[in-house]
């Protein structure tokens, strides 16, 4: 069978003749991401590969470099041994793991109780008279050795009327709060008794490395009959890895008594091993949208045995827990008239009249996160995430880090397109300007926008960029519509998600991602998912809340709407 030999990890595997190098990559458990999830169109699982393999196809040639010995593994075909180079390591991604949220008191649901002593004088089990309810095995262990050593001092972790643990002493309550996105993971560890955050964490989605959108993940699973197992295991993993940074050596995992995620529908489903390829049949029903407490190690998250795990309730298939989290952190409801969007993956947005929520998703796509853009990158080291060209035509920008420009993320993209537009560089219609100042027509070259000597801007880019803020502005409209509002009326409009507070408001208005004639304040708010389950954790009222929520969004299908493709179309231009 012909040998992979991968340079770098110095790691060698025996693969079938016809394998996909994609597939071999994955067999030798490295990372590489597919937002595509192989079909050739995104270009991010370039490699450097020499051997024997396939043809060269048309398609690939339009985004690799053969001369540097290139190739798409989602493309190439093993036919013999070969030496393979991965063109990335594994990235630090720079997300927002905090956000803009509501005070609340905290009244965790998970405490530590003085307990009654053991009575030895007496015949009635201790966990009769105890005063709360416990069913496990371990717990009746520990008891048993409590019984024996008549402690001065029983104390009880309890999760209501539940009894989580028991000790001779006091020990810390902590919890984990997590924010599972399309993209990227944020977690807070958070002390229960204070409220206070002791430390927080951002680390990439590992399942992008089977596609960087709901529907591409869907896709693989609907291929792979394990493919939701697959998917679970590395989320699982990837939370395992971080509860342990995070915990380091100052704190125990087994004092963490209760988790808390936020996530899309999907990502909920995934991260439960539950096959979501429902989520994208009509009519498009989940299996579940709201479901109940159980424990942590049910899906082996590492914590104390009797840790709780608790899922913030979606809407519906496709608006999620995240933004029923992020209504609830906000304070959302509080306005009168407003537009609350989660700018990601799946762009699901809430507006708000007189107490009336209407929620929908749209699919935006990758594209503002700055994938299935050809110099595109996630929000790492040396991405440009501000840009702007000045009355002299002078071109100014910033990288993440201040490090050497290797890409574009998804805030220096909007500040791009929305530079290039307001220096009629790029037309209403996204195509080029061909009359441009001469100091900058140099930089159009084959219908790429020259920052540097190698990162551009594309005709391509332009369109998914397009496609992204389209479905974005016809969701605000048709929700408006809906709700009996337009957008003059709209005092405010809240801008939720990893953007956070990078993103230069007007450009965003001069891309047309805020729908024209908002005349009203944009308010960045971070990562308000995260913060919901914060709350949620603190404050067992503010969870109950996100059920409130939940059950009283009206939720509006956009595909269903007999406009939806005039409106779609109307708010392709800039």
């Amino acid at each position: 069978m012909p040998i992979v030999k991968f340079i770098k990890e110095n790691i060698d595997i025996e693969v079938e003749k016809g394998t996909i190098l994609l597939e071999a990559i994955r067999e030798a458990k490295l990372k590489i991401e597919t937002p595509c999830n192989g079909m050739g169109s995104c270009g991010k699982c370039k490699v450097i590969a020499r051997g024997r393999l396939s043809e060269t196809s048309d398609r690939e040639r339009k985004i690799i470099d053969e001369n540097k010995s290139e190739r798409l593994s989602c493309m190439a075909i093993i036919l013999g041994e070969i030496e393979v180079e991965l063109m990335e390591n594994e990235r630090i991604l720079k997300t927002i793991n905090k956000g803009f949220s509501i005070h609340v008191s905290v009244d965790s649901p998970v405490k530590i109780k003085k307990l009654p002593r053991i009575n030895e004088d007496s015949s009635i089990p201790y966990v009769d008279y105890l005063g709360y309810e416990l069913n496990s095995v371990g717990l009746y262990r520990k008891i048993s050795i409590l019984e024996k050593n008549n402690f001065e001092e029983l104390w009880g972790v309890v999760f209501e009327d539940k009894l989580l643990d028991i000790k001779s002493h006091k020990n810390n309550i902590l919890g984990i709060g997590i924010d599972i996105g399309t993209t990227g993971i944020s977690y807070y560890l958070i002390d229960l008794f204070s409220g206070e955050i002791i430390d927080k964490l951002s680390s990439l989605n590992p399942q992008t490395q089977y596609g960087g959108d709901v529907l591409t993940r869907i896709t693989y699973c609907m291929e792979n009959p394990l493919g939701a197992i697959k998917l679970q295991e590395l989320i699982v993993d990837e939370i395992n890895n971080s509860i342990k940074i995070l915990t380091g050596n100052s704190y125990n995992i087994d004092d963490i008594y209760h988790i808390i995620i936020a996530a899309n529908t999907t990502m909920l489903h995934l991260l439960l091993g539950v096959d979501p390829t429902l989520l994208a049949k009509a009519p498009y029903r989940s299996i579940f949208l709201n479901p109940k407490d159980f424990k942590a190690k049910d899906i082996s998250i590492e914590a104390n045995d009797e840790a709780i795990l608790s899922i913030i309730p979606s809407a519906s298939s496709y608006v999620g827990g995240d933004i029923v989290s992020g209504i609830m952190a906000s304070g959302f409801k509080n306005d009168e008239k407003a537009v609350f969007i989660d700018i990601g993956t799946n762009g699901e947005m809430a507006v708000l009249k007189d107490g009336m929520i209407i929620a929908t998703s749209t699919a935006a796509g990758p594209a503002l996160e700055g994938m299935n853009i050809e110099c595109g990158c996630r929000a790492q080291k040396g991405a440009i995430e501000t840009f702007d060209i000045d009355e002299e035509f002078n071109i100014s920008y910033n990288t993440i880090g201040d490090d050497k420009p290797l890409g574009i993320c998804g805030s220096g993209l909007i500040d791009i397109v929305g530079a290039l537009v307001k220096r009629n560089i790029l037309l209403k219609t996204g195509r080029w300007n061909k009359n441009l100042n001469s100091k900058l027509e140099n930089r159009l070259v084959d219908k790429k926008f020259y920052i540097t000597e190698d990162i551009y801007i594309s005709q391509k880019d332009i369109r998914q960029i397009q496609l992204a803020k389209g479905a974005i502005a016809t969701g605000v409209i048709l929700m408006l519509e809906e709700i009996g509002l337009n957008i003059e009326e709209i005092s405010k409009i809240y801008i939720a998600g990893a953007f956070g507070y990078h993103v230069n408001p007007s450009n965003m208005k001069i891309i047309g991602l805020i729908p024209k004639g908002f005349k009203g304040d944009i308010s960045f708010l971070g990562n308000t998912s995260l913060e919901g389950t914060r709350l949620a954790l603190i404050n067992k009222g503010c969870f109950k809340e996100t059920y409130n929520i939940s059950e009283n969004i009206e939720v509006l299908e956009l595909s269903l709407r007999e406009n939806f493709q005039d409106v779609f179309v109307s708010q392709l231009n800039f």
